[in-house]
């Protein structure tokens, strides 16, 4: 398993031409923190590296903490137009888990619109945890999510992001997990091992089988915005 993988491989940086999300797919982000918070930062980082390059973005948030700021912050300091960039971030927040159904459901329409390459599902899977939900009404909900997830990657040719916990907290949420993982063709796993000052994180992807650190500077995402091959435009500092 990737959490066992040697020091050698853990420390190297990851290519990020071989992790990058693609069009057409639906890509597992799994992290730790409240429904994967960890792994936000990523989400973040293809997300301004989209607007940089004149795209559209859909972020649909499950847990109620999207912060504009924060994707403000992800911009380089010398790009002065990062605020007319996120003019082109569509955000949509659900506040139960049928109006987090509902913006799904919307979602493939929306995006045949703006042509937008990447969209951002954060923690969909928390609110289906909610006791006032049946298990039986929770499964069905996200099946109906995942499915029109992967149909929307698919119709739309455009990468899908679903960020979720690494570890399961219940046994719905087992479920749910799994459901998301049947779906996904690509998964980008944080690993953690010791504490405080000790600490180590990694990445794990599936299926290059890829296993490292996020690089600290440099990013190219033509691999799935479907820009020229040739651009040699690239963003720094996206990942704190």
């Amino acid at each position: 398993m990737a959490t066992y993988a040697p020091v050698q491989r853990r420390e190297v940086n990851l290519d990020l031409d071989v992790i990058a999300p693609m069009r057409g797919h639906v890509y597992h982000l799994r992290g730790y923190g409240h429904a994967g918070r960890s792994m936000r930062r990523y989400a973040e980082a293809w997300t301004v590296a989209a607007l940089m390059q004149g795209e559209c973005v859909h972020w649909i948030d499950g847990a109620s903490r999207m912060n504009p700021t924060r994707i403000l912050n992800r911009f380089p300091v010398r790009d002065s137009s990062a605020r007319e960039h996120l003019h082109r971030l569509y955000v949509g927040r659900g506040f139960t888990v049928h109006q987090l159904a509902t913006l799904v459901e919307r979602l493939g329409r929306e995006v045949s619109i703006t042509a937008a390459p990447l969209v951002v599902i954060d923690a969909p899977i928390a609110m289906h945890l909610d006791r006032q939900v049946s298990d039986h009404e929770a499964r069905c909900l996200m099946r109906q999510i995942i499915e029109e997830l992967h149909s929307v990657a698919q119709r739309n040719n455009t990468a899908v992001l679903v960020i979720t916990r690494h570890e399961p907290e219940s046994k719905r949420h087992q479920q749910l997990l799994r459901m998301v993982e049947r779906q996904a063709t690509h998964q980008l796993l944080e690993h953690v091992h010791g504490r405080g000052r000790n600490i180590r994180r990694w990445l794990s992807h599936q299926p290059s089988g890829a296993i490292g650190q996020w690089p600290q500077h440099g990013m190219n995402l033509n691999r799935y915005t479907g820009l020229d091959a040739k651009s040699d435009q690239r963003t720094d500092h996206l990942i704190e």
